[in-house]
């Protein structure tokens, strides 16, 4: 009996010392001696604290610019500084204790668990989006290395924010847009204007002498040259349009396949130019809802494209129904577009292959791309099979001209 009363006084002893040592470890929390963090685990509660001797660096840590942040190896925020809390604009009390994949893009998460899991044993680096909890975005650098913190494996992270980066990089490719753009412009213009200037000069002096049929000649062309440059400054304009959101639509049902006859109508002249057949395939009926200048603008594009790049070879357009799509085809037999080209093509100031023919502002797929878009469709370019290249364009259909 006395051997068993000495072990419960042991054992009361024993309580009593453990817990005068958590309430000094409590105190020391409170007090600011110790920052610690309580972090349920399937193995119970523990608690990760950053004592008083490691003091100075836990100010050097709040200091930085940059976020700093202790990770459990579940992804779990077991300490973080005062700069990641402002990255994503939210209190540290609402930090500390949750998910780091709380605070990044959701197409972003299964890479950063990836992160994690390599970051558990090696350094590793990684650029990812942190979202506030307003929702903004922030792009970051991301970089991992694994640490021991109170006999526990955990997995050091620094953030450094990325913006005033991108911003910077964004302004170098605005500058070298605008270098590019005025490049081409001036030339583009200039060869119109120097066409234009010379047929003014030739009409001032045939009107003293008596040669209607040369007066005629050289208006037309003069006013071809105007036209043209007329062309060029719509397109620019259009690109600032939609730049800024203010490529208007006025949408109605229209019948496509009305709109596709009237544009092969319009560029007529210039497939006669280019000695190119056009090979049509058109179905009836075929009804979208669109802004049918715009639309127009945008085939236009396309098929003079396609004349451009294949003269002397003739053109298929089709159009047809494809499922609730409309899809309208050209397909030409001229140079074809490398594959490197492809997915860049629908850029501004991109040319589909240098040629001798392939002047221009490198603009015409671009605003076709945009205006399709606007229209709720897609506009993809491939090699045809056998030479040349094909452009489709898919349109939501409308079943009935009332809609």
């Amino acid at each position: 009996m006395k051997t068993q009363r000495a072990s419960i006084r042991f054992e009361v002893e024993e309580l009593r010392r453990r817990l005068q040592e958590t309430e000094e470890t409590l105190d020391a929390i409170r007090s600011g001696e110790v920052d610690a963090l309580v972090v349920a685990g399937p193995e119970g509660e523990r608690i990760f604290t950053l004592s008083g001797a490691e003091h100075p660096y836990r100010v050097m840590v709040e200091s930085m610019n940059e976020g700093a942040i202790s990770l459990a190896l579940d992804g779990t925020i077991l300490y973080c500084n005062g700069a990641f809390a402002r990255m994503i604009d939210t209190p540290l009390d609402q930090v500390m204790g949750h998910k780091l994949g709380e605070f990044v893009d959701d197409d972003e998460v299964p890479a950063l668990r990836d992160l994690i899991e390599r970051g558990r044993s090696s350094a590793i680096r990684a650029e990812m989006s942190l979202v506030s909890t307003a929702g903004d975005v922030l792009p970051t650098q991301i970089s991992l290395n694994p640490v021991e913190m109170d006999g526990a494996e955990v997995i050091g992270v620094v953030i450094t924010d990325l913006s005033e980066r991108r911003r910077k990089e964004q302004a170098q490719e605005a500058v070298r847009l605008r270098d590019e753009f005025l490049s081409i412009a001036s030339h583009e213009l200039r060869t119109p204007l120097s066409t234009l200037i010379l047929h003014l000069g030739l009409l001032e002096r045939l009107t003293h002498r008596s040669d209607p049929s040369r007066l005629e000649q050289n208006v037309r062309k003069a006013k071809g040259q105007a036209d043209r440059m007329t062309e060029l400054i719509n397109r620019l304009l259009d690109v600032t349009r939609i730049a800024s959101g203010r490529l208007e639509l006025e949408l109605a049902p229209h019948d496509l396949g009305e709109i596709v006859l009237g544009v092969v109508e319009q560029v007529s002249e210039e497939a006669t130019k280019s000695r190119c057949e056009f090979r049509l395939q058109i179905d009836e009926g075929v009804i979208t809802r669109c802004d049918r200048f715009r639309l127009e603008q945008a085939i236009v594009n396309v098929i003079s494209n396609a004349l451009k790049y294949a003269p002397d070879h003739p053109i298929s357009i089709t159009l047809e129904r494809r499922g609730s799509d409309a899809l309208l085809m050209v397909e030409d037999r001229g140079v074809g577009i490398d594959p490197d080209a492809l997915g860049r093509i629908f850029n501004r100031f991109e040319r589909a292959s240098a040629t001798p023919q392939s002047g221009g502002l490198g603009l015409g797929l671009y605003i076709a791309k945009e205006i399709v878009t606007q229209h709720g469709g897609s506009i993809r370019a491939e090699r045809r099979r056998g030479g040349g290249s094909r452009f489709s364009i898919a349109l939501p259909l409308v079943t009935e001209r009332s809609e």
